[in-house]
C-alpha cells in the first residue's frame, strides 16, 4: 500500500498529540483549582504558545540540517522526561503553578522542532497527488482531538486527578516512540552542504520565502485568518454564557461544533473535485465562513442558531486548510521546507496571540464602556442584548465578520495572491 509509511506515522502522531493534548488540558485545570485565578490559567497557555512561535525560526533551519527522524526522537524523549518530572512532583506533592509555567515554556521549545520536522516528513513519504488526501486524513484527526480530549481530560481529572492524565501521556509517548523508531521508514536525504553555517542557512530560508510573493500572500491571509480566529475563540464562552444563563452544557455544545465540523468537512474533502482558481476557492470558503459563523453568534440569541452557524462556519475549513498544504508543499523544494515552513508558522501564527488579546481588550475597553455610557441612545439594538455587556460582545461578533469579509475580499483582488492560480499551469 503506497501510503503504508504514512498511516504509521500519522497515527503515531496521533497518539502522540492525544497524551500531550491532555494532558495540556490537565495543567490548565489543575492550575485554575490551584490558583482560582483566570490570568494564571490563561498564562500557562501563553507559556506554551509564545516559545513554540518565536524558536520555529530558529528549530526549522536546524530541521533542514539534522536527520529528522533523530530530531523527533530528541523532541519526544525531552518532552516524554518533562511528563516523568511533572509525575514525580506530583507524586511527592512538590508541583508547584511556577514550575507548571517552566515546564511549558520548555514543552513549547520541543514542540517547535517538532512541528517543522513532521511537516518535511509527509513530503518526504507521500507522493504529490496524494497531497490533498493525507491532508484530509490529518484534519480528520486533529478534529477527533478537539473533540473529544476535553471531554475525556474533564472526566480523568474529575475522578483520578492530574497523576493518571501525565501517566496516560507517559503511554502515548512510549506508543510512538516505538512506532518511529521502528516502524517507520524515512528516505535519508542529503538537504544542503551541513558545512554551511546556521546563520546562512537561516538567512537563505528568509529569502527564499520573501522571494515567493504569492506563497508570502498565502501565509498572510492565514495569519489574517488566525487573526480573526484569536477574536472569535476567546470570547466564545463568554458570550455563550452571558445569554444563555451560565449554562455549562450548551456551552459544551456550541464548543464542541468546531471539531464536528472539521470532522465532518475532512470526511467529505474526497468529494470535492480539484480546483484551479485558488485565489476564488480560499476566499469564497473565508467569506462564508467569516459571514454565516460571526453573525450568527452576534444576531443569534439561541444556543440552536449558534450551533448552526458554527457548523456551517467551519464545515469547509479543512477544505481550505488542504488547499494550502498542497500549494505550499509543491512550491517549496523539500530540502528548504523545514526553515520555509519554520517561517511561515512564525509569522502566520504570531496573529493568534494578538487576536486573543484584542478580543479582551476590544470588549472590556472599547465597547462595553461606549454602549454602558449610551445604552439608553442604542434602544434600536436591543434585539442584539438585553444589557450592555450582551451588546458590546454581540456587536464585536458581527464586527469581525464584516473584517473578515472584507480583509478576504482584499486578498482575492491582490496581485500575488491571484498569482496561487498559476502554481498549476
Amino acid at each position: 500500500m503506497a501510503l503504508k509509511n504514512f498511516y504509521i506515522f500519522i497515527i503515531g502522531q496521533f497518539v502522540s498529540q492525544f497524551g500531550s493534548r491532555m494532558t495540556s488540558y490537565g495543567f490548565t485545570l489543575w492550575i485554575y483549582k490551584t490558583t482560582n485565578s483566570v490570568f494564571y490559567t490563561s498564562l500557562v497557555t501563553l507559556c506554551y504558545l509564545v516559545p513554540e512561535i518565536l524558536f520555529n525560526f530558529i528549530a526549522g533551519t536546524l530541521s533542514d540540517k539534522w536527520d529528522k527522524k533523530t530530531v523527533l526522537k530528541v523532541s519526544d524523549s525531552f518532552a516524554g522526561v518533562l511528563s516523568f518530572a511533572t509525575l514525580i512532583l506530583l507524586v511527592f506533592g512538590k508541583l508547584k503553578f511556577q514550575y507548571v509555567f517552566i515546564i511549558n515554556i520548555l514543552l513549547g521549545i520541543a514542540d517547535s522542532f517538532q512541528a517543522p520536522t513532521s511537516e518535511v516528513i509527509i513530503s518526504l513519504i507521500v507522493s504529490k497527488k496524494d497531497y490533498i488526501k493525507t491532508s484530509g486524513i490529518r484534519s480528520f484527526f486533529k478534529s477527533f482531538l478537539d473533540i473529544f480530549v476535553p471531554i475525556l481530560s474533564v472526566s480523568i481529572y474529575a475522578l483520578w486527578g492530574l497523576k493518571v492524565i501525565i501517566l496516560i501521556d507517559l503511554i502515548t509517548f512510549i506508543f510512538t516512540y516505538l512506532t518511529l523508531i521502528i516502524f517507520v521508514k524515512i528516505p535519508k536525504l542529503q538537504i544542503f552542504d551541513k558545512k554551511e553555517s546556521f546563520i546562512n542557512d537561516f538567512i537563505l530560508g528568509i529569502k527564499y520565502l520573501l522571494s515567493m510573493k504569492d506563497i508570502l500572500a498565502l501565509i498572510f491571509f492565514m495569519g489574517f485568518i488566525n487573526l480573526v480566529y484569536g477574536i472569535y475563540s476567546t470570547a466564545l464562552a463568554p458570550m455563550v454564557l452571558l445569554r444563555n444563563g451560565n449554562n455549562d452544557f450548551q456551552l459544551g455544545i456550541v464548543t464542541s461544533m468546531i471539531g464536528i465540523a472539521g470532522l465532518v468537512g475532512s470526511m467529505l474533502l474526497k468529494f470535492f473535485p480539484k480546483f484551479k482558481n485558488y485565489s476564488v476557492l480560499l476566499t469564497n470558503i473565508m467569506i462564508f465562513s467569516f459571514g454565516v459563523c460571526n453573525f450568527s453568534l452576534g444576531i443569534g440569541k439561541s444556543y440552536i442558531i449558534w450551533v448552526i452557524g458554527i457548523f456551517l462556519g467551519n464545515i469547509l475549513v479543512p477544505l481550505l486548510l488542504a488547499n494550502v498544504d498542497y500549494l505550499t508543499r509543491v512550491r517549496i523544494p523539500i530540502e528548504l521546507q523545514g526553515r520555509v515552513f519554520s517561517a511561515r508558522n512564525t509569522i502566520q501564527y504570531l496573529f493568534l496571540p494578538v487576536g486573543i488579546f484584542l478580543s479582551g481588550f476590544l470588549n472590556d475597553f472599547i465597547f462595553y464602556p461606549i454602549i454602558k455610557g449610551n445604552f439608553s441612545l442604542l434602544e434600536n439594538l436591543s434585539f442584539l442584548g438585553e444589557n450592555s455587556q450582551e451588546l458590546s460582545i454581540a456587536l464585536l461578533y458581527i464586527l469581525i465578520g464584516f473584517l473578515g469579509i472584507v480583509g478576504s475580499i482584499i486578498f482575492r483582488n491582490n496581485k500575488n495572491f491571484k498569482e496561487l492560480d498559476k502554481i498549476d499551469i
